[in-house]
């Protein structure tokens, strides 16, 4: 027979993913053995995690004069939604209730679950039109920008320092940047495609020097990102699934074949000769001992990253171009996929020209492409799967609505934001969540949203969530101040300089000193703070790799999937001990409790973001009479920690 505290674990929001692991009484642990929770002493939160938020980033907030328009529109998704869903013998899903609700705004808006008041204030709140205050609110916070950073961070494969020496800290920056202000979609992304100079001075720069030395595959990554469209097949042969040519191909790179991402010769920075050589021969004629090494070779190194472009570059078909259309070797006339370059770019350099046809408003995939994304984001299901692989015959769950959503882009303006707001207005978002596997070759018809997996970003901050009271415990240095830490004239340097600027780099923006900035908020070995402002990429053991944030060399290479790992970390890992800290959100909460009845709502308006079912309740308090009360809210915290519902979107 199970013993209470594992029927507990079975009977919490169905059965918790602990349960096949847990031993039968007497068989491996004995009843009066204590569980690792019962044990725990503490060892200390960060006092800069205990602390509230003192000042907020300022967000630019949702326009308050578009409420009634995008409540108009939303009611026009949800009557296409439902259109199709009568076409199917289809019914939607009845409206989700208040806790329901509350959880997955928050997570969809903020990538993280509601505080205890939040919950609690949702609940109460008895305003019809509560659920649009609540999106309201939502996207004009912090907690978007962090949130929006990760979806975009995933996408654009955002390394703080990529190979070969580049320093890109600065590009993630910007980013976050576009975000918080709302620039438009079309004009940030126009923005990457056509930036020049050095990373610091133009952050934007750091798109292009992704995929420094692979301009080939720079324009693959570019079409499948903001047209989402696979054209890499064509780079060495005819698309054998598509109407993709290698000619094609060819035509479409030659647009920014004069991209480049480093200075040579001719650039100033030779003014004097190959600047990197000049100071080795410096340094050995100082001493023949002494290297070009450590801070004084990544600073050179890195202000040799410079993006420009010469037009005069041109693109040739590969040497063993085999096809009738052309010859080998022979160069290739710059010419779009489809469509034409829009009229006020014409005159402009052909990455200009490059750059405004994909990112005008008539390409009919730029804004298809990011309105099924955004879909996706916030129902789990794109109307079109894979989001990133649209062909003219690509199947569409609702034509009638991805028309309408494209069209809605536009008509926007490229405002992501407002989009966001339209979509999370729509009763199809307030409905209660589906299961549905969509690797399965049929399609899901939205009558609510899909049943999915928190991110490991979602899982990170909802914990955190939980645990501290500021998930934003330090600044990282600014654009400015990695400029001038960095930024080196490389015609003039001479050694004296390069060894003072090296120190200065290493105490001030190098690695090891926003290491020792981030140390601040360290628990036991793990940095807590939101994931936006942790390293990009973190190591393939952190909590965050383990629950299956992207490593950032592929688009959109993160998963969902279960892991052992992902168990054994929920388990025993820091992080259930962390809320159990004193200091702790959920730890002060549980203070104030004054019955054990009290205590029982707050763990699970806390970690579920809804009351006890008589049932829970029943179970959960015979768990807290069997012995000492402490050691049972610590279980019961574990426990529901461990549950699958914690992990969900519902």
């Amino acid at each position: 027979m199970l013993s209470a505290f594992r029927r507990f674990l079975c009977l919490l929001g169905g059965v918790s993913i602990l349960v096949a692991v847990c031993p039968a009484d007497g068989v491996a642990q004995k009843r009066k053995q204590k569980l690792p929770s019962q044990q725990f002493k503490g060892y200390g939160l960060p006092e800069v995690v205990k602390k509230p938020v003192e000042k907020a980033i300022d967000v630019a907030p949702v326009q308050a004069s578009r409420r009634d328009e995008c409540r108009q529109q939303a009611a026009r998704i949800d009557a296409l939604v439902a259109e199709n869903l009568k076409r199917h013998g289809l019914e939607p899903n009845p409206v989700a209730d208040d806790y329901t609700f509350v959880r997955r705004a928050f997570l969809d808006g903020v990538g993280a679950i509601p505080t205890l008041p939040q919950t609690v204030a949702y609940a109460q709140n008895s305003d019809a039109r509560k659920h649009e205050e609540l999106v309201d609110e939502l996207l004009s916070s912090p907690g978007y920008v962090s949130h929006m950073y990760n979806f975009w961070a995933n996408i654009l494969r955002i390394k703080d320092r990529p190979e070969n020496n580049i320093l890109a800290y600065g590009f993630r920056h910007w980013v976050k940047e576009q975000l918080r202000i709302n620039r438009p979609y079309d004009e940030w992304v126009y923005e990457m495609l056509t930036a020049e100079g050095k990373i610091w001075e133009n952050p934007a720069v750091g798109y292009t020097l992704r995929d420094n030395g692979m301009p080939l595959v720079h324009v693959d990554n570019t079409v499948r990102v903001f047209l989402g469209t696979q054209i890499g097949c064509a780079q060495c042969h005819d698309h054998p699934f598509d109407d993709w040519t290698q000619l094609q191909f060819y035509q479409l790179a030659a647009f920014t074949h004069g991209v480049r991402t480093r200075d040579g010769g001719g650039s100033p920075a030779f003014a004097n000769g190959n600047p990197v050589q000049r100071i080795r021969d410096e340094l050995t004629k100082q001493d023949p001992d002494k290297r070009l090494a450590g801070s004084m070779n990544l600073l050179m190194q890195a202000n040799l990253f410079r993006v420009s472009f010469d037009a005069k570059r041109k693109l040739k078909l590969p040497h063993d171009y085999q096809y009738d259309n052309g010859k080998p070797n022979q160069p290739v006339t710059a010419q779009v996929l489809w469509g034409e370059i829009p009229d006020h770019a014409k005159s402009a350099s052909p990455r200009e020209q490059f750059a405004a046809w994909l990112t005008d408003p008539h390409n009919p995939r730029f804004a298809k492409t990011i309105a099924n994304r955004l879909w996706k984001r916030v129902m789990g299901v794109g109307l079109i799967e894979p989001v990133d692989d649209l062909r003219d015959d690509s199947p569409c769950a609702n034509p009638e609505l991805l028309d309408f959503l494209t069209a809605e882009m536009i008509r926007l303006d490229f405002n992501i934001k407002e989009f966001l707001r339209t979509l999370m207005y729509t009763e199809t978002y307030r409905r209660a969540s589906s299961d549905f596997d969509p690797s399965l070759a049929e399609f899901y018809h939205f009558p609510g949203p899909r049943l999915r997996r928190m991110t490991a970003e979602q899982i990170w901050d909802s914990i955190l969530t939980l645990a501290v009271y500021n998930p934003v415990p330090y600044e990282l240095p600014s654009v400015e101040e990695f400029s001038r830490q960095a930024d080196l004239d490389l015609a003039a340097v001479s050694v004296e300089e390069l060894e003072s600027r090296a120190q200065q780099f290493d105490e001030t923006v190098a690695p090891r000193a926003i290491t020792k900035m981030m140390n601040v908020a360290s628990y036991r070995r793990q940095i807590l703070a939101r994931a936006s402002e942790l390293p990009s990429p973190l190591p393939p053991d952190h909590f965050l790799r383990q629950f299956g944030q992207c490593d950032r060399e592929t688009i959109e290479g993160d998963s969902t999937d279960p892991t052992v790992p992902q168990i054994l970390t929920m388990f025993n890992g820091p992080f259930t001990h962390m809320m159990l800290e004193k200091g702790s959100v959920i730890y002060d909460n549980l203070l104030r409790a004054r019955t054990p009845r009290e205590a029982l709502d707050v763990m699970f308006l806390s970690i579920l973001n809804r009351p006890p079912t008589s049932r829970d309740r029943d179970v959960a308090m015979k768990e807290l009479a069997r012995g000492d009360r402490a050691m049972g809210y610590g279980n019961i915290v574990w426990a529901l920690i461990n549950t699958r519902e914690f992990i969900f979107v519902q």
